[in-house]
């Protein structure tokens, strides 16, 4: 019955319309059995009611020889063939042998009705009884078996409905006990308290997926630690090495190849932060945060990125709602905004943006575009699968958000893109499902 739900079917809803078939086909058999009870009694009654009659009309008239004392009314008709004298039963009923016979339609349309038929010294006694009613009385008893049915329905229904409670208890205590644990602790007990039934199987089920999953963010953890840590001593050795060069007298065509190095060992630099911020495995313990201004960060941002945007001829216009603060940890902020300003010179959305920041989140948008809505009043778009491949440190940013519960949204214009939204949530004690996958 389940595939033939639609599958968004609630499991309270199933267990209810399941109760309901279960109360219908109950009482179909129900009223199957009494059907067949009750034609079975009828034909008992009738039989025992006819002989009782039979029994009657001989001793009233089968001394009488005048047969016009007999009964004769569509309800009942008695006759008596005597012998030497010419019958008088109907013609029908003197090849039936004796016993009580049900009347058979096809040979007299008189209705429903049954034939008794004794042996006696007076003679062959034939007595028909009509059951002028009968087919009334099939009518009423048809829709009280039909009132059956619906009362199985409805009952089992109601039970369904008054038992699926405790019929998923374990179920949603087992998903509340989930929804509570400790991502990063074990949760061994949650599967000890359910018996070893269909709950305790899937609790056992979802334990080993956890531990799967556990060990798959412990690697990549693990590996992004171990990356930023290997790739800050040949970043360093770098970086001394340019400021050798920066103390000696080089042409101008070396010192812009030495700038652009600089540049590029700056954003190496970035992106081994960002790393750092994603590789944090204290997800347990509650992340050290702070209160972080918006609006001087975002100001101080600006400046440390001024000379790259003025030499890309791209201008910046900035709205903050004063006094806007997040808690987040010191360096989260900061560092989104690097990876988000890293993306500007590329010409992208053009030479001249808006930042529109306030509590709720930061947009960065072309200034030709239509004003943005603020990010505490914009509708979120769709989630859209992306590629590991977003250049420009947009892949990092967007991973950077994902872990500490932020959300990276684009801004688009007739399907262009034209920008990006961060949205800010206080960083808790507990990173959101799906942080650092």
């Amino acid at each position: 019955m389940f595939r033939l739900l639609p599958r968004k079917t609630t499991l309270r809803m199933r267990v209810m319309l399941c109760c309901a078939a279960l109360g219908g086909a109950i009482g179909v058999c129900l009223a199957f059995v009494a059907d067949v009870i009750s034609e079975h009694d009828e034909y008992l009654l009738i039989n025992e009611e006819m002989q009782a009659e039979l029994s009657v009309q001989i001793a009233q008239h089968g001394g009488d020889a005048n047969d016009a004392r007999l009964p004769r009314s569509p309800w009942k008709s008695v006759y008596i063939d005597r012998p030497g004298q010419p019958p008088t039963s109907p013609a029908w009923t003197r090849k039936m042998p004796a016993g009580i016979h049900e009347l058979d339609k096809s040979v007299d349309g008189a209705g429903d009705g049954f034939v008794g038929i004794r042996q006696s010294a007076a003679g062959r006694v034939t007595m028909v009884a009509g059951l002028p009613d009968s087919p009334e009385r099939e009518r009423r008893f048809t829709e009280e078996l039909i009132a059956m049915i619906v009362l199985g329905i409805v009952l089992g229904a109601w039970l369904g409905r008054m038992l699926a409670g405790g019929m998923l208890a374990p179920v949603l205590r087992l998903s509340h006990e989930v929804d509570r644990a400790d991502p990063a602790a074990e949760l061994l007990g949650i599967a000890e308290d359910h018996r070893s039934d269909e709950v305790g199987a899937l609790a056992k089920a979802f334990i080993r997926y956890h531990g799967r999953v556990q060990a798959a963010i412990e690697r990549e953890v693990l590996f992004s630690a171990d990356a930023s840590h290997e790739l800050r001593t040949p970043l360093t050795v770098l970086q001394g090495a340019l400021d050798l060069l920066d103390a000696q007298t080089v042409a101008a065509p070396a010192r812009r190849r030495i700038d652009r190095i600089r540049r590029g060992a700056a954003e190496i630099g970035l992106l081994l932060d960002a790393l750092l911020l994603i590789a944090r495995s204290d997800e347990a313990q509650d992340p050290v945060t702070g209160t972080i201004d918006i609006g001087a960060t975002l100001a101080s941002t600006i400046a440390e990125y001024r000379e790259e945007l003025e030499a890309a001829q791209v201008a910046i216009g900035m709205r903050c709602t004063p006094g806007a603060v997040v808690q987040a940890p010191p360096e989260l902020l900061r560092t989104a905004l690097r990876l988000l300003f890293r993306a500007i010179p590329g010409g992208a959305w053009g030479n001249e943006l808006r930042l529109d920041a306030d509590a709720q989140g930061i947009a960065l948008s072309s200034g030709d575009a239509p004003a943005a809505a603020s990010p505490a009043e914009a509708t979120a778009a769709p989630v859209v699968p992306r590629r590991s491949d977003e250049s420009g440190g947009i892949g990092m940013l967007r991973r950077l958000c994902e872990r500490y519960g932020w959300r990276l949204e684009d801004i688009n214009e007739s399907g262009r893109p034209v920008g990006l939204r961060i949205r800010m949530e206080a960083v808790g004690a507990r990173p959101p499902a799906g942080a650092a996958t």
